[in-house]
């Protein structure tokens, strides 16, 4: 039996997903790209993967309904069988660290976010950097990973009035992400730090640092050495 739940969002598209608490995004990009090859000829337009399940995209007629919910249902129950019924949350996924500034000087907002918390900063960057986040999806743009959850203390609405100009690198959190701005770009997020890496380069054989599932650490460094490290960075590059 699969241990995937089933759920109609429209006559075009079925929700699938873990039970409550299982959910794991490399599995759900491993089933999204599994639905896609496997599927019967002309039955799935599209899978696409969240950090929660995958939504799969039909190509049917209203009377074919029950026979597409049938084969969904056929499909999940064959992947199950052949990549078992456990969460892929230990099976995948590298290791990353980040090393992250967190100064005012490039962290605008880490003043703001520990008044708005009643703590001081070095309470706001322990909670910050003493986790690891999940990339969770990808998106927003080229290298934009989200990468969740920070920890509860540490939630905050996004700002009222987003920024027209938020520099590349910038470390964000936003309600319960965090994320690395990989491109100067506008943006909506608080701003608490910053990261001397380049997480998104078109002249790299991978382009993107982050992948859905990865495992992220970030590392507080002086700002020192960010701008010793912005150096090399762009010496590398060039």
């Amino acid at each position: 039996m699969s241990t995937w739940e089933m759920s109609w969002t429209s006559e075009r598209s079925i929700w699938v997903r873990r039970p409550e608490g299982q959910s794991c995004p490399l599995e759900a990009d491993h089933l999204a790209k599994w639905v896609v090859v496997e599927q019967t000829p002309g039955m799935v337009r599209a899978a696409t993967p969240t950090a929660h399940g995958v939504l799969i995209e039909l190509d049917i007629r209203q009377s074919e309904l029950d026979a597409a919910w049938a084969a969904v249902e056929s499909l999940l129950e064959c992947f199950s069988a052949q990549h078992g019924s456990q969460s892929a949350d230990h099976r995948g996924g590298r290791e990353v660290t980040i090393p992250v500034c967190y100064d005012e000087r490039v962290g605008p907002d880490l003043g703001w976010v520990s008044a708005q918390l009643g703590v001081d900063r070095e309470q706001v960057i322990a909670w910050h950097s003493g986790r690891t986040y999940r990339v969770m999806t990808m998106g927003f743009m080229p290298g934009f990973g989200y990468l969740g959850s920070v920890e509860e203390a540490l939630r905050l609405p996004r700002r009222e009035t987003p920024r027209t100009r938020v520099p590349s690198g910038s470390v964000a959190i936003a309600e319960e992400m965090t994320a690395v701005y990989p491109h100067q770009s506008a943006g909506g997020w608080h701003l608490i730090g910053r990261t001397p890496m380049r997480l998104f380069d078109p002249l790299r054989d991978e382009p993107a640092v982050l992948r859905l599932g990865d495992r992220v650490r970030f590392e507080p460094i002086t700002i020192e050495a960010f701008q010793t490290l912005g150096e090399a960075e762009k010496q590398d590059r060039y």
